[in-house]
């Protein structure tokens, strides 16, 4: 979906990006660009798909880094990056 589209679909669902913006403690130009492709925001297109109703491999089908998973949490996070650290450090 290009950005227009993803505006005119949340103007449907009575949103807009100030709404958006407000609700996830972001500024409205961060939900433009990410839904203009000019920033990337893993958690800002996500909120923008949930808010579509939609999944998000169908609302940024051109952003393939949005389609894999991010760890969820803090320890999942510093796990996957000691298992970064082995593999880099792995003389082998």
């Amino acid at each position: 979906m290009d950005s227009n589209k993803i505006k005119k679909e949340l103007a449907q669902r009575g949103f807009d990006f100030s709404m958006l913006a407000k609700a996830l403690g972001k500024s409205p130009s961060l939900i433009s660009k990410v839904a203009s492709r000019k920033a990337r925001s893993h958690s800002v297109a996500h909120a923008i798909a949930k808010a579509l109703g939609h999944p998000i491999e169908e609302v940024f089908p051109d952003v393939e880094s949005y389609h894999r998973p991010t760890p969820s949490s803090k320890i999942e996070r510093d796990q996957k990056e000691r298992e970064l650290v082995a593999l880099l450090n792995d003389k082998s």
